[in-house]
């Protein structure tokens, strides 16, 4: 990534809705006029199931937009592998052998660690390969495996020094812990999310790598409720009326409750914590999110 080209990753617990906001990110970014590229890696195919549109191994038109780009792009093992060896080693058409499953398995086996530096290897080298790219975002794996994928470069370097497969790891790591690199962590407001959220800022914290931000996905405002709770209105039978006012009270129990894992995230991980709002991504739902994460 030789310009320095803003690299924003993305993660989270599964089921949080990071590829959800890994997209408004992206249309907030192309609002600015920027050419904005979204990269999946590990073949979940997780951005043309949110968007309906297929994603090649070439940035393609993922979102539609009234300035700026936003691409699309998946991240494949094989060529990532062929794309290195191509690079670095100059075998021309016999890297494209590379491309056969069992050889890229028995290579990535090796060096435990290599798949991962070569597929982010890969999203940084889309601006060397596609120069009009003003920002990228990727769209990391879940919270889970983010620390082994995001730290594969520091224990690869260290394992083969000296060789093109440490120079390209140590080059992964420079451009994850560089200013342009910016993570944000994606959670809801639920006890297993917002422990595990604050683990994985603590992992990518012992490698070193900066966690910008935290997003709290699906956030409801507290709704106002009287107290004592008024009678019946007329007209509203008291069994009705208690069904009603049972589920006001439900929804500002759960506010609350947010309001709390929210406070407890943030003094546990010292980090500013965004809200999100619970809105359906389709229609202009993304555009909402996009208004939301104007402030990042």
């Amino acid at each position: 990534m030789p310009s320095r080209c803003p690299l924003h990753i993305v993660t989270g617990k599964g089921g949080v809705g990071k590829t959800t906001i890994a997209l408004a990110l992206a249309l907030r970014l192309a609002r600015q006029g920027a050419c904005v590229v979204v990269a999946e890696v590990e073949g979940r195919a997780g951005l043309t199931l949110a968007t309906g549109r297929p994603v090649a191994h070439e940035p393609g038109p993922l979102l539609p937009t009234r300035t700026g780009r936003v691409e699309g792009v998946q991240i494949d093992a094989r060529a990532s592998l062929s794309g290195y060896l191509q690079r670095h080693y100059r075998l021309g058409f016999a890297a494209d052998l590379l491309r056969l499953d069992p050889l890229v398995d028995f290579a990535t086996r090796i060096a435990p660690g290599l798949r991962d530096i070569l597929l982010i290897g890969q999203v940084t080298h889309l601006t060397e390969t596609h120069p009009g790219i003003d920002a990228l975002v990727l769209d990391a794996p879940p919270a889970g495996r983010v620390g082994s994928f995001l730290g594969a470069g520091a224990g690869l370097a260290d394992l083969t020094d000296g060789s093109p497969i440490a120079e390209q790891a140590a080059s992964v790591m420079d451009d994850l812990r560089d200013p342009t690199c910016r993570t944000q962590v994606v959670t809801v407001l639920d006890e297993l999310p917002v422990t595990e959220t604050i683990e994985t800022v603590a992992a990518l914290r012992d490698l070193g790598l900066r966690v910008d931000g935290l997003i709290a996905n699906r956030c409801i405002a507290t709704p106002e409720v009287p107290n004592p709770l008024p009678a019946a209105p007329a007209g509203i039978a008291d069994a009705d009326w208690a069904v009603m006012t049972a589920a006001l009270v439900a929804e500002a129990d759960r506010a609350r409750g947010q309001d709390a894992w929210q406070a407890l995230l943030g003094q546990r991980t010292g980090l500013a914590v965004a809200r999100v709002p619970d809105t359906d991504p389709s229609g202009h739902g993304l555009s909402l999110l996009a208004d939301a994460l104007e402030g990042l």
